[in-house]
C-alpha cells in the first residue's frame, strides 16, 4: 500500500468515527424528540380531556342557571300573591265598617222617611176627621 493510499485509509477511518460520533448525537436528539412528542401528544389528550369536562360542567351551569331563574321567578309570583292576599286582609276590616256605616246611614234615612210620611199621613187623617 502507498502512502497515498494508507494516508486515505486512514482520513476515512476518521470520517468514519466522526459520522458515528455525530451518528449518535443525531440518535439521542431523535429520541430526545420522540419523548418529547410523546409528552406533547399526552398534554394534548389531557386539553381535550379538560376541554370536554369543561363544556360537561357549562351544560350543568347553564341548567342549574335555568332552575334557578325558574324558582326565582315563582318566588316572585308567590310573594305577589302573597302580597296581595295580606293587602286584602287589612281592607277587609276597613271594607267591613264602611258597610256598617252604609247600612247605619240607609236605617237612618229610612227610619226618617218614614217617620215623615207617619207624620204625613197622621196629620192628613187627623185634619179629614
Amino acid at each position: 500500500m502507498t502512502d497515498q493510499e494508507l494516508a486515505k485509509l486512514v482520513e476515512t477511518e476518521q470520517r468514519s468515527k466522526s459520522n458515528s460520533h455525530r451518528l449518535d448525537e443525531v440518535e439521542d436528539e431523535i429520541k430526545g424528540i420522540k419523548n418529547d412528542q410523546k409528552a406533547i401528544y399526552s398534554i394534548a389528550t389531557s386539553v381535550e380531556v379538560i376541554a370536554q369536562r369543561i363544556t360537561t360542567i357549562e351544560a350543568k351551569v347553564d341548567d342549574t342557571n335555568a332552575k334557578v331563574d325558574s324558582q326565582a321567578k315563582a318566588l316572585k309570583e308567590t310573594e305577589a300573591k302573597l302580597s296581595e292576599k295580606i293587602n286584602e286582609s287589612e281592607r277587609a276590616p276597613l271594607k267591613q265598617t264602611a258597610s256598617n256605616i252604609n247600612q247605619v246611614k240607609v236605617a237612618i234615612i229610612s227610619s226618617i222617611c218614614t217617620l215623615l210620611a207617619s207624620g204625613i199621613i197622621g196629620a192628613a187623617i187627623a185634619y179629614l176627621t
